[in-house]
C-alpha cells in the first residue's frame, strides 16, 4: 500500500527534474551554413560560429558540414575560415587583421578548424628621406 503512494511522489520528482535539466538549455552556439551565407557551392558545404572576444578580438570555429575525403576538404574550410574573417572583420570597421589557426585537425570524416582574427593597427609609413633644401 505504501509503494503505490509513493509512485505518484515519486513521479512528479522526476518529471520536475528532467523539466530543470532540459528547460536549462545548452550553451551551443548557433551554426551557420558557409555555401548559404556567402552563396557558394564548396561541396564540403562548411559550418561556421563566431565567438567575440573583446573589441579587437574574435574567434572562427568552423568544420565540414559534409563527407569528403579527399585532401582538398581542407581547402575548403580554410578558404570558407578566410572569408569569414574578412567579412566580419569588414563588418566591425577593421582595415588590417591577422588571422591565425589555433587549433585544426581531422575528426573521423570531419575537418575542423579554430582560428583567432586580431586587429591590427595600420602603420602610417613616413617619408623620412632627407629633404634637399637649402
Amino acid at each position: 500500500m505504501k509503494a503505490i503512494r509513493l509512485f505518484p511522489s515519486f513521479c512528479i520528482f522526476v518529471f520536475t527534474a528532467a523539466l530543470t535539466i532540459f528547460g536549462s538549455g545548452c550553451a551551443t552556439h548557433e551554426e551557420h551554413s558557409f555555401n548559404d551565407d556567402f552563396n557558394q557551392q564548396l561541396p564540403t558545404a562548411p559550418k561556421y560560429y563566431i565567438e567575440n572576444v573583446d573589441d579587437n578580438h574574435f574567434t572562427i570555429s568552423i568544420h565540414q558540414g559534409k563527407p569528403m575525403a579527399s585532401e582538398e576538404r581542407i581547402i575548403h574550410v580554410k578558404r570558407a575560415a578566410s572569408a569569414v574573417a574578412e567579412t566580419e572583420a569588414k563588418r566591425r570597421g577593421w582595415q588590417n587583421w591577422q588571422l591565425e589557426y589555433i587549433r585544426q585537425g581531422s575528426q573521423g570524416w570531419m575537418f575542423t578548424a579554430k582560428a583567432d582574427v586580431v586587429r591590427k593597427n595600420s602603420v602610417e609609413l613616413r617619408n623620412t628621406a632627407p629633404t634637399n633644401q637649402p
